[in-house]
């Protein structure tokens, strides 16, 4: 049995063609579950015109952010297999039925995201970067994140935390990993992220989360997988002006695996971020 959970806020824009994307699967869900975080738009009235019987509407007393109503779609929710999806995302029709033949026996699964769509779902550009095929250096890479490239298997769920916004997404990958959960990562191409205003990925809050993971986890990171942990965070420091934070960050993680330079990826990643001073924060 499939479970997804769609979380929305102010979401009457794009929540319509996400939900009608689950439902429509060449493998059905068993269930669809929205939990509409108090939304003061026409979030509701989307719904109950279009899928009234059709998903299970759910609707915060007052906004609670995205992590209480993911959580809440875990604890409400029944399937064996539990799927998160964004509002202002989609799936290819057979998301569904690609991710699962590949499951086998992970307790949390990623299904890389590769396409990137505008507000009217047209393709923006398509990743051609190389995953590793350790799926561990891929999270301590923070090449994880987007829930609706996310699924868990009943009994392994990881609440969300709050303290983590904007970076809730990897920190849960994170804490996962450091348990031992046998993570997934899947290549099928199916996930499509939209670009919009709305969205977090520009905002200053993703550097603040990011320095708030690393606080909490840098510690605790397995010495092998430290310096991509490393390059990361300083990759996502230099991203918004903090040169020196970032320079530092990067620059250790190259002293400890060189290999880092070989990336071009990486060195373009320097070269782009690295020496903008007119951004900096030093």
């Amino acid at each position: 049995m499939v479970s997804v959970i769609v979380a929305v806020y102010n979401g009457e824009k794009f929540i319509k063609e996400t939900v009608e994307r689950a439902l429509e699967q060449t493998y059905k869900p068993e269930e669809v579950i929205v939990i509409d975080d108090a939304s003061t738009d026409g979030t509701q009235e989307v719904i109950q015109k279009n899928f009234h019987d059709r998903v299970y509407y759910y609707r915060n007393t007052k906004n609670m952010e995205r992590c209480y109503s993911r959580n809440r779609g875990y604890a409400l929710s029944k399937g064996e297999f539990v799927f998160f999806l964004d509002h202002d995302d989609l799936w290819e029709v057979n998301h569904l039925e690609r991710t699962l033949n590949q499951w086998g026996q992970a307790h949390m699964l990623y299904s890389f995201p590769r396409k990137l769509i505008d507000q009217e779902g047209r393709l923006i550009k398509r990743s051609g970067k190389e995953l590793p095929e350790d799926p561990y250096r891929v999270v301590f890479s923070g090449m994880v994140g987007y829930p609706s490239a996310t699924a868990f298997r009943r009994g392994y769920f990881l609440e969300y935390v709050d303290k983590y916004l904007v970076r809730e997404d990897w920190e849960v990958f994170l804490r996962a990993s450091l348990l031992g959960y046998n993570i997934k990562i899947t290549d099928t191409d199916t996930v499509m992220i939209r670009e919009h205003s709305g969205r977090t990925s520009k905002s200053r809050r993703l550097y603040e989360g990011t320095i708030r993971v690393y606080e909490d986890y840098v510690s605790k990171i397995p010495e092998a997988y430290l310096p991509y942990f490393l390059f990361h965070v300083g990759d996502v420091c230099m991203r918004f002006g903090e040169l020196k934070k970032g320079w530092s960050m990067v620059l250790k993680a190259i002293r400890q695996e060189p290999e880092l330079l070989t990336s071009g990826r990486n060195l373009l990643s320097i070269i782009k971020r690295g020496f903008r001073f007119w951004r900096s924060n030093v």
